[in-house]
């Protein structure tokens, strides 16, 4: 059998993989079922010969509607193996065994689409899975596929070389349970996940230059001219779509633009400050940054706690953050103007308080939210020499969420929603509020810089 087909850079990545739990996301005509579709032969051809020589394996691939699986998935899958070619398909069932030389390979076409269907999967023994188009795919389907993998062929027959499951998939909504998990957060509380067992492919925009696939894509197929702000954010630049609660207050901000490739370290030379904002209240919030010689601002942590007080959070949490990582800089904070108010059960402001702990602090000049916002837009809008003047740590899982749409404007008053993003987004408008009004040399100056409205692609 001789098939011409060479996988683009991240759909390789994507198949070379071993994670048993895998989701290559990116824009629309990327080529992400196509090469699904090569995974699954691909890893019934890697699976070890039983005593007769043969390499068996079993897989189901699911849609969500029947429908769906029949116009789509079941025949992309065709046009590259087609039956009578590369074995038989049983209509009925809508069951391909696919057979080429000494490979065998029992392919179960599945259209599962709630919980009820979660049934249907518990006499099940495969070797691995691949839910097309996943985003559509409820987590009990998922959650129930996991546990039916790896089950074939038996241990008596020496079980399966490998086995896992993967899907492929325009990006989600960002409140939704995929999100979640192909970002390894919490879906409590947002917080940084180390490992969840989900590794995300992701693939560039299909305006961008490494763009995938756009050989065998017509012309124009990525023109934005007629069509939504949502469509084009999800659909052809392959960003994650928004919350369906509201809008996000940040609409400039880009993760694949905005957020640094590796983790970005401080200037230490004893001259260049640390400036850190500070959102006060029972859940503190700090973001810490330095601007670079060149004028980027350089977001390089996050502190976020939950029912703490200030003095507590400086003492257990901000403050030993410092002297670990930044005490080779001058460091200020920059808080709420309601931090020199001082508090009813104390007499002492919040300022007071952060003073006595030996760190320097000063209010910001205003709090008035349109200043606020518009001190972060002016730098998610700049580039510095082709650079995006603003970059964020990868670290920082909680600022991200927030500015990627957790930090929105509310969907009937609109007003900004007060939830458990708003800390960590206004703590960064206190800071980016210090470095656009300050006059101690952080700017760069104005011929270095142009606007990237257009969502930094240049």
């Amino acid at each position: 059998m001789d098939i011409d087909y060479t996988p683009s850079k991240i759909c390789k990545e994507f198949m070379m993989s071993d994670s048993k739990m895998r989701t290559l996301m990116g824009p629309v005509g990327s080529g992400k079922s196509v090469a699904s579709t090569f995974e699954v032969i691909r890893r019934a051809t890697m699976q070890k010969p039983n005593k007769q020589g043969i390499r068996k394996s079993r897989a189901a691939i699911v849609r969500e509607t029947a429908r769906q699986l029949q116009d789509t998935t079941i025949k992309t899958f065709h046009d590259w193996f087609p039956p009578g070619v590369c074995g038989t398909y049983m209509k009925t069932t809508k069951t391909y065994f696919f057979k080429v030389g000494d490979v065998e390979c029992e392919i179960m076409f599945r259209a599962l689409d709630d919980s009820d269907d979660v049934a249907n999967l518990n006499s099940l023994e495969l070797t691995f899975a691949w839910f097309n188009e996943c985003r559509d795919i409820n987590p009990d389907i998922v959650d129930a596929m996991s546990k039916r993998i790896g089950r074939f062929p038996s241990a008596k027959d020496g079980g399966p070389s490998w086995f896992g499951m993967w899907g492929d998939t325009n990006p989600p909504t960002m409140d939704t349970w995929w999100y979640y998990q192909m970002e390894k957060l919490d879906p409590v509380d947002g917080v940084s996940l180390n490992d969840n067992g989900w590794d995300v492919f992701k693939q560039p925009s299909g305006r961008s230059p490494y763009a995938e696939n756009v050989e065998n894509l017509p012309e124009g197929y990525y023109d934005i001219q007629g069509r939504s702000d949502e469509y084009v954010r999800v659909y052809i630049d392959g960003e994650y779509g928004l919350s369906t609660a509201g809008q996000p207050v940040y609409k400039y901000f880009r993760p694949d633009y905005h957020m640094a490739h590796q983790t970005l370290q401080p200037i230490v030379n004893g001259v260049r400050p640390i400036v850190i904002g500070m959102d006060l209240g029972l859940t503190p919030a700090a973001v810490i940054a330095q601007q670079d010689p060149r004028g980027r601002v350089l977001i390089l942590d996050e502190a976020v706690s939950f029912d703490m007080g200030i003095q507590r959070f400086i003492r257990t949490v901000l403050k030993p953050l410092i002297i670990e990582k930044y005490s080779g800089s001058p460091v200020i904070i920059i808080t709420d103007p309601a931090g020199i108010q001082r508090a009813q059960t104390d007499e002492r402001s919040a300022v007071d308080i952060i003073k006595a702990e030996g760190l320097k602090v000063m209010s910001a000049k205003t709090n008035n939210i349109s200043a606020r916002l518009s001190a972060v837009d002016d730098f998610l809008m700049r580039q510095v020499d082709g650079d995006s003047a603003f970059l964020v740590d990868p670290r920082c899982s909680r600022l991200k969420a927030a500015m990627m749409g957790g930090y929105r404007f509310h969907k009937k008053n609109g007003n900004i929603d007060k939830n458990k993003h708003s800390h960590v987004a206004e703590a960064l408008q206190y800071l980016m509020l210090h470095i656009n009004t300050t006059a101690e040399g952080f700017m760069v100056e104005k011929r270095d810089v142009k606007s990237v409205a257009s969502g930094g692609w240049t």
